[in-house]
């Protein structure tokens, strides 16, 4: 008999440097054959209506920020997998796969050739590390709210900084607050779940400066969630993005990690471009990438008839 049962009911320790309990989850799942540990996203109110669980062997090391738990763990199958308030992040094994479409996407259409990158929030430094594989840009400004998560990831996924160099301006603050004036070629807005500190990024002011510091014929990605079944989440980015943006184009990608397997991107815009055509291909550096190529770009762009059909979507 397979049996699955919630290890510690309001949080786990599980020998961690802090006194306060973790808001992570594990369950333990056993069977004849043995049992494992498996950490799940967790929510907060409620019963889930899906749970997303990785097998993991210890914890390695925690910390609470002045913003938020941060877990650093190492799975079994998955490498070492990041846990932010008791939500997994990304994990070693496949976090290739959001940020080169988040990164690459974005640079084989913008139209001149790009010379400036903002990246707000990705802490875990990845998708900066995907920016500095391109030798055109000569600035990246990395703002993230949390110095901590950087401090971490920079110790537990050393992967995730590897082209790392020093065009890389790191700021901590609040990517809300941001004040440029037509700086940015391209802007990367990575991994805000728009709830606590994220909701700020999830609003007209956000939205207005995002717009104020792009240049004319740039191009900004941004975490656009799930199509379905999040519907009124998607939405909700969506209507602010096109109040400010001539374009707004969604695609999405395979994501393993992510609770239903794929992960959606939204590409904002006021020059009339083609987003699924990879035009600009050639400045991709395709020799140092493993998830995206040319003919994967194109097909991200074609979505499910129940992406958009109302008809097609889960309403809770």
């Amino acid at each position: 008999m397979d049996i699955m049962s919630n290890q510690i009911n309001q949080g786990n320790k599980m020998n961690s440097p802090f006194s306060s309990e973790l808001p992570d989850k594990i369950l333990v799942y056993q069977n004849d054959k043995g049992e494992g540990k498996y950490i799940v996203d967790s929510e907060n109110t409620g019963i889930p209506a899906q749970l997303n669980g990785i097998r993991i062997e210890r914890l390695v090391e925690a910390f609470k920020s002045p913003f938020q738990h941060i877990s650093v763990y190492e799975s079994t199958y998955h490498g070492n997998l990041l846990v932010l308030d008791g939500f997994i992040q990304v994990t070693g094994a496949d976090y290739f796969c959001y940020h080169e479409m988040i990164v690459h996407v974005p640079m084989a259409v913008i139209p001149p050739t790009p010379q400036t990158a903002l990246v707000i929030g990705g802490g875990d430094g990845a998708a900066v590390n995907e920016l500095c594989k391109y030798s055109c840009l000569n600035k990246i400004v990395w703002i993230d709210i949390d110095a901590d998560v950087v401090r971490l990831c920079r110790k537990h996924f050393p992967q995730f900084f590897e082209y790392h160099d020093t065009r890389v301006e790191y700021i901590a603050m609040n990517g809300a607050d941001i004040d440029f004036r037509n700086e940015f070629d391209i802007i990367v807005v990575d991994g805000a779940d728009f709830n606590d500190y994220g909701a700020d990024l999830a609003s007209q002011r956000f939205m207005g400066k995002l717009n104020l510091a792009l240049k004319d014929e740039g191009v900004i990605t941004m975490l656009g969630w799930w199509a379905w079944p999040y519907r009124e989440e998607h939405l909700q980015i969506k209507k602010l993005a096109q109040a400010h943006f001539q374009y707004t184009h969604y695609y999405w990608h395979v994501d393993p990690t992510m609770p239903f397997g794929y992960m959606g991107i939204f590409l904002m815009t006021d020059s009339a471009l083609a987003p699924n055509i990879p035009e600009h291909y050639h400045r991709v550096p395709e020799k140092l990438l493993r998830y995206y190529n040319a003919e994967l770009h194109s097909a991200s762009f074609v979505l499910p008839t129940c992406f958009t059909k109302e008809e097609g979507f889960i309403h809770g």
